[in-house]
């Protein structure tokens, strides 16, 4: 059983033993039976705490049922006050300091719940957040320490400990000191938390005003004086999205011209990787259209997104689409790309791809520049480069809808597996899913989890239960994951706040190669790998096979720049030459159907070179879908936004607005 079967397996146990506790409790009321409820309200307040603990995901499951956090809390409450009344009296001295108790400590956690929404509320009215610019002259105080911050209604809702323990020991003793001295204890711990966050809440709201936080905003835009802009919004945040970003960030970083990230969403910043480049967070509209920045005459476009038209209108920037992969699905030639001044593609399929599409964009609009991410993979030498072939089976996700459902989890992945491990030569597998699989179709999802068992069975069957075989290794690899955790981490929590944004990332990418060296060693040579995080990357992974198996999307497309041997499932059983017309990427593939059959071929164009008929097929392939190798895709990116940066002068000079500053005069004070 791996990992998240355990952590599910314990989240369920966890639950059962809660909602049994509570239950008990209600028997006990019924049954007036002191001891049956004292043991049933310790079991919930340790269920309560293993389930936040474990982060269950029955924790939005209870909350889904109407049974959160906070009910809970009232039901165990008010069944207390219930045994009160049918054990003693209602008007009785316990019952009273009870409910007086319970009634201050919900008035203390109104006013700790207030002050912090109000300090969440006015920080996020703020017009922008920044990461790599200098605001140290706006006066922003750091907010609260997380201690005080994160979770902390199930922080205060604890402190009923005391009153509750007290009451049943009133109850038990008929002394009148248990439940005095724990109401005064919960009260008391409570007003304790409010006065503690008290001055950490009032320095958090000393703000600057919008209008002053963009002038100085707008200020330090001068000193630094961007040119290029890479812009990204989407409606649904998360880490699963921000890969479209992320896999741009060192061939921003490596143009000739000062570039900037600018981002919609708040959320966003949180999965932005590390990077050297400042990067602006501007949430409404209206305050992106005062960010001043005369010298910008390039914006790149990872993704189409409604809010791109806030950066669009920007009249005197030359507006370029360079998407987030390239492949043969429709979205890698959308219509809406005709908004863009131009469309950068990789090689002569991105151009055609949009050629097909009669009157969407024009010919002088498109730019093949390459794909400087691939720069890292390493070339086929003809021959498996491990002691045991390495076949990485990296299905795309199941799309948006059913008629965009490109993936072959659903009807081939789990056949795919079994035969690969059945096979009679032993094979390492690397299963690499999109991380987007299994979150729309619970076919996917059940799919995917198959498929991650069977990896585990036949590794567990191979190398014992303790799959692990170099323990130093699985340590230090720990270690490392701590001290990219703690990078990665700004702010308050931060363990490394000194550190500059270009520090920060030269730290967090060489910890992140030592992570990939080290991930290979954690695990026997010829053990298979279900690879969900980030480390090892999909380009490591690339380096470490030898056969791809996949579907169309744009990691075929990426992984015929190593010229190794690749396959591609032909789910809709077209014949193969029409199949391949349609899917550029398929023209030098070994095709396979739903069954899988032609994986042999596939195999055996792997295991030797003098049968595999389709290498010069691969050649033509990334010549036709990457551009040449010579000059290097990097450079190639680099001139084009050059290129465009030089005529985006020519058509709009440089003229700052009279009201603003002339970058490096001195700075007047506020």
């Amino acid at each position: 059983m791996g990992k998240p079967q355990r952590q599910a397996a314990l989240g369920i146990l966890i639950t059962v033993a809660l909602v049994g506790s509570f239950v008990a409790m209600m028997a006990a009321v019924v049954m007036v039976s002191l001891p049956v409820f004292a043991y049933a309200a310790a079991v919930s307040y340790g269920a309560d705490l293993l389930l936040h603990t474990a982060q269950s995901s029955t924790l939005d499951r209870l909350r889904d049922s109407r049974f959160g956090l906070t009910i809970r809390f009232l039901i165990r409450q008010f069944l207390l006050l219930a045994l009160c009344g049918v054990m003693i009296d209602l008007d009785s001295f316990v019952v009273q300091m009870t409910a007086v108790g319970l009634l201050l400590l919900f008035v203390m956690q109104l006013v700790y719940g207030a002050l912090l929404k109000r300090v969440r509320s006015e920080r996020a009215a703020l017009p922008f957040t920044t990461r790599g610019l200098d605001l140290e002259a706006l006066g922003i105080r750091r907010l609260p320490h997380p201690f005080l911050t994160n979770k902390h209604v199930r922080k205060m809702l604890h402190l009923d400990v005391p009153l509750v323990a007290g009451a049943i020991g009133t109850i038990a003793t008929d002394d009148w000191r248990y439940v005095t001295f724990g109401g005064i204890a919960t009260v008391w711990l409570a007003f304790v938390a409010v006065l503690v966050l008290l001055p950490g809440a009032k320095n958090a709201l000393i703000l600057p005003s919008p209008d002053e936080a963009l002038d100085e905003l707008n200020w330090q835009l001068g000193q630094y004086r961007p040119q290029v802009a890479l812009y990204f919004t989407f409606a649904a945040v998360s880490r699963d999205f921000m890969y479209q970003v992320n896999m741009w960030l060192e061939s921003l970083e490596a143009l000739d011209l000062r570039p900037i990230i600018v981002l919609r969403e708040r959320a966003t910043l949180r999965y932005l990787d590390a990077t050297s480049v400042p990067v602006i967070c501007v949430p409404k509209a209206e305050n992106l259209a005062r960010v001043e920045m005369p010298e910008l005459r390039v914006t790149l476009y990872p993704g189409n997104a409604g809010k791109n038209v806030h950066m669009l209108q920007r009249h005197e920037v030359k507006h370029v689409f360079i998407g987030h992969g390239d492949s043969d699905k429709l979205a890698s030639s959308n219509r809406v790309s005709k908004v863009f001044d131009e469309i950068w593609v990789a090689g002569r399929a991105g151009r055609d791809r949009y050629e097909r599409i009669k009157h969407a964009v024009s010919a002088h609009q498109i730019v093949e520049v390459g794909r400087p991410q691939l720069m890292p993979l390493r070339r086929w030498t003809g021959s498996v480069n491990h002691e045991t072939p390495t076949v990485i089976y990296a299905p795309t996700w199941e799309g948006w809808t059913d008629d965009a459902c490109y993936t072959s989890v659903i009807p081939a992945g789990e056949h795919l597996i079994r035969m690969l491990l059945s096979h009679e030569r032993k094979l390492r597998i690397i299963y690499k899913p999109h991380p987007l699989t299994g979150t729309r179709s619970p076919a996917a999802a059940a799919a995917h989890r198959r498929i991650i068992a069977l990896l585990r069975e036949d590794n567990a069957r191979r190398f014992g239960r303790k799959v692990t075989d170099s323990k130093v290794a699985a340590r230090r690899l720990a270690r490392i994951d701590k001290r990219l955790t703690d990078l990665q981490e700004r702010g308050v929590r931060s363990k490394y706040p000194d550190l500059s944004e270009d520090e920060r990332t030269a730290r967090i990418r060489k910890f992140r190669d030592q992570a990939g060296a080290l991930y290979w060693d954690s695990l026997p040579v010829d053990a298979h790998h279900v690879v969900t995080e980030r480390v090892p990357s999909l380009y490591d992974c690339f380096n470490h096979s030898d056969l791809l198996i996949g579907d169309m999307s744009s990691v075929v497309s990426d992984f015929v720049a190593t010229r190794k041997p690749y396959a591609i499932f032909n789910l809709e059983g077209l014949p193969d030459a029409e199949f391949r017309n349609e899917q550029r990427t398929a023209y030098a593939s070994y095709l396979l159907d739903r069954e899988c059959n032609g994986l042999e071929e596939a195999l055996t164009a792997m295991f030797s070179r003098d049968q595999d008929v389709m290498a010069p097929y691969r050649e033509q392939l990334k010549e036709y879908l990457l551009g040449p190798d010579h000059p290097p895709s990097t450079v190639r990116f680099a001139e084009a936004a050059n290129d465009l940066y030089r005529r985006g002068l020519e058509d709009f000079p440089i003229e700052y607005p009279t009201f603003a500053e002339v970058p490096d005069q001195p700075r007047q004070p506020a």
